[in-house]
Order: C-alpha cells, then structure tokens, then sequence
C-alpha cells in the first residue's frame, strides 16, 4: 500500500473508534511505529482535527466525518458474500441492518461496479443445511453487549428446565452452527456460557452495569485450557490408502490431526485425541482402506463396534 493510501486509510479507521492508539495502526497497516507518527503528522499538517500523543492514542474531533468513500469492486464483493454468509447464521433483524447498509455501499459504486455486483449476487450461496435452528434474540444481546444493559432472560437448560436469569453480557460466539452467550450470570455470581437457540424469552432492561467483566476472547482460553486439562489424549496413527486420502484430508482437522507422512502406496496421519470411541466411528467408514496403526486400544474399540453391527444385521 503507497502512502497516499495508507494516510487515507488511517483516517477512515479513526473515524471508527473513540481512541485508537499507535500500535494498532502499526499494526493493521503492517509498518512501524516511526512510520505511524509521520502518517498522523500527514493528517495533522493537512488540517484534520486529530488530538492525543503517542503514549495516550489518537482521537479525532467529534463530528469531523470525512466526504463517502469509493469502494472498489473487491470491497464491494466481499460485503456481498458476507450478506450471504450473514443471512444464514444471524437473526432476521441483523440481515436486514446489513442488507440495508450494504444497499447504501452499492448506491455510490461506480456502473462498471453494480453490473459486477448484480451478476456476483446470484453466483454465491451458502448451503442451507447452515441455517440455525433460532436466532431470534441476537439483535438484542448486540445491542446489550454494546451499551452495557442487564439481560433477563427464560433459559431452556439442557435436563429440559427453564429457568429465569439475569446476566451481564460481555459476547456472543459462533462455532458449530450454534451462537452462543458468555455473561456474568447475577444468579450464580459466576461467568457462564448459554446457548442462544435454548433461550426462550429475552428482554433488555433499562439497567446498566459498570462491572470490568474478562474478555471474550480470555474467557474463551480460559474455558478451552480448562477443558484440555480435563481430558486423556492419545496419541493415534492411522494409514490411509492414497485413493481415500482426500475423504480423510476433509475431516482430520475435527479429530485433532498433528501430523502426516506419505509414503508410496500409504499416507501416514497422526492425531492427538482424547475420545477412542469417537475416532473409531469416523475410521469404520472407511472399511478396510484405513489401517489404524496404534494405539492398541483403537483397534479394540473400531472390531467391537464392527462386531456389533454385523450381530446388529445378522
């Protein structure tokens, strides 16, 4: 990126923030900090309203908005298969604020651009076996989350009792075709994580909390070390035959792949998991083009299971 438009680009990310401090510009333009301070001095010298120091971060005078921005027909694209992407793992609320705002990006693109855009937009789909099963409150829980207010809530949890909470928001997550929701929670006075499909009813009241809650991010850590020092991992190998490589390639990644070797005939994969039963159930599709090369209790649990489904069909 020339100087030209990293300056510009720069001011465009301190219109986004209240204070954006040095080393995130480094950061996300990827130069250092001396570079930083001269890009601001640029700015500066040009007239833009900018105050702060190094130190402290920068911020720019309430109410200077710099005049709309072109986008070019990458960027366009990109807020297109986002829409896609957005239309089937939010709730219908979401869609629309960004299907609105995207309708405002393609009012100021070039001809060339929206022609682009008309053809790219029914070229990109997202499978339907992504849609979630209900996502009804995620508008509420951004908004929440983003001004700070309790959340009370019915909770469906998991033995099929529902119970009623009050919770401090601090962010929602998406894994496995699932949102879920980690906040403090008033009841238990401990931090706890909800599935949103399993609330039933929601509201947001007119309570603000000022607590310092940990971040979304440190909670996930946290949460995922935690879960690591609670398992048994094994260390499995298994021998794949080159035709049926490709299947396996697919999935080794959910069953904790570390490593692979290929040799003429065979490629050797490696896996650290914790679960002998569930990694015996994903090689029996492969019959015999998956050969498990150790640990002893892998091939113990994949002949059990194969002895059971052949009584099961005798």
């Amino acid at each position: 990126m020339n100087k030209f438009d990293r300056v510009i680009s720069i001011l465009v990310l301190l219109q986004t923030r209240r204070i954006i401090k040095a080393n995130t510009i480094s950061e996300r333009f990827d130069v250092s900090l001396r570079t930083v301070y001269r890009d601001i001095a640029t700015l500066k010298n040009a007239g833009i309203p900018i105050s702060g120091d190094p130190g402290i971060g920068y911020s720019i005078m309430e109410g200077y908005r710099l005049p709309p921005i072109m986008f070019n027909e990458g960027e366009a694209a990109a807020m297109l298969t986002a829409e896609k992407f957005i239309g089937k793992v939010t709730d219908k609320a979401t869609q629309v604020h960004y299907s609105n705002a995207l309708t405002k990006i393609k009012a100021i693109l070039r001809s060339a651009e929206k022609q682009s855009l008309e053809v790219l937009e029914n070229s990109i789909a997202f499978s339907a076996t992504s849609v979630l099963i209900n996502t009804t409150f995620l508008q509420d829980l951004f908004k929440s989350i983003g001004s700070k207010y309790v959340v009370s809530m019915q909770y469906k949890k998991a033995d099929g009792t529902t119970s009623a909470r009050n919770v401090e928001p601090i962010g929602c997550y998406h894994q496995s075709s699932s949102w879920y929701l980690i906040a403090y929670c008033q009841t238990r006075k401990a931090y706890r994580t909800f599935k949103v499909d399993r609330i039933k009813e929601l509201q947001v009241l007119n309570q603000h909390f000022d607590a310092k809650h940990i971040g979304l991010q440190e909670y996930i850590d946290q949460q995922n070390e935690s879960w690591k020092e609670q398992q048994q991992f094994h260390l499995m190998e298994v021998g794949f035959k080159h035709p049926y490589v490709e299947f396996a390639e697919k999935r080794k990644n959910y069953f904790g792949f570390i490593e692979q070797t290929v040799n003429e005939d065979v490629t050797h994969m490696k896996f650290l998991n914790s679960s002998i039963e569930l990694m015996a159930r994903w090689l029996l599709q492969f019959g015999d083009q998956a050969t498990v090369l150790g640990p002893p209790q892998l091939k113990d649990k994949i002949k059990t299971i194969a002895n059971q489904v052949v009584t099961q069909y005798s």
